[in-house]
């Protein structure tokens, strides 16, 4: 299956809107969503469309991932969709990020394989984090181990929130930086289960 449908729900385009932008129809877009092997020209027209790489939109990421060496990583894009079945919200590859092990270490010790890539699509920190904005999180860390930005699975996505522990009451607060979101608190900060911690945030240049 390609990832066609996924890109395209990401953008909060229906396939009419898409079809309209790419010049084709809604009854185009949605065979293309369901044909696995879709030709070459067609792939194109979405991944210039949502300026992604091909692979992207194919969803054939094997070539990508061998291109990983001793000096180089291969750190996971991912995004997520809701699993209609399980009504679950489910993580899905987008593609790798290739780096040098030197730079990552600048900024994190965790290993590659728990570094995920993740575009932010609601405006809870706003001004911290805008939709749109790329994070890189550790996902090793389940529970929030000291104050900081965490991405927490809050039923139909996956949101950023700040939370501030005490760790004397073993309490925590969990918060937005967008003063027009309601903040929260817990009792236990323990029983508090994340998707990840944010370690670099890269803000997209309006």
């Amino acid at each position: 299956m390609n990832n066609i449908k996924h890109l395209r729900k990401e953008h909060r385009l229906s396939g009419q809107e898409l079809g309209k932008a790419i010049g084709k129809s809604q009854a185009t877009i949605s065979k293309w969503e369901r044909n696995q092997k879709l030709r070459y020209e067609y792939l194109k027209l979405i991944a210039d469309y949502f300026k992604v790489p091909i692979s992207a939109v194919s969803g054939d990421y094997t070539e990508k991932k061998t291109e990983q060496t001793d000096n180089m990583v291969a750190i996971e894009i991912i995004g997520t969709h809701k699993n209609s079945s399980t009504q679950t919200l489910q993580t899905i590859t987008l593609g790798h990020q290739l780096m040098p092990i030197s730079m990552l270490r600048e900024f994190t010790n965790a290993a590659p394989t728990d570094i995920k890539i993740i575009r932010i699509e609601n405006e809870s920190m706003k001004p911290t984090i805008n939709a749109g904005d790329m994070v890189w999180v550790d996902t090793s860390v389940s529970h929030p181990d000291n104050d900081g930005i965490y991405l927490l699975n809050l039923g139909n996505m996956i949101v950023p929130k700040r939370i501030l522990i005490n760790p004397i009451k073993h309490s925590a607060i969990i918060k937005s930086d967008n003063p027009e979101y309601e903040n929260f608190t817990t009792d236990d900060y323990n029983q508090v289960k994340v998707f990840g911690k944010v370690i670099y945030h890269i803000q997209k240049v309006v």
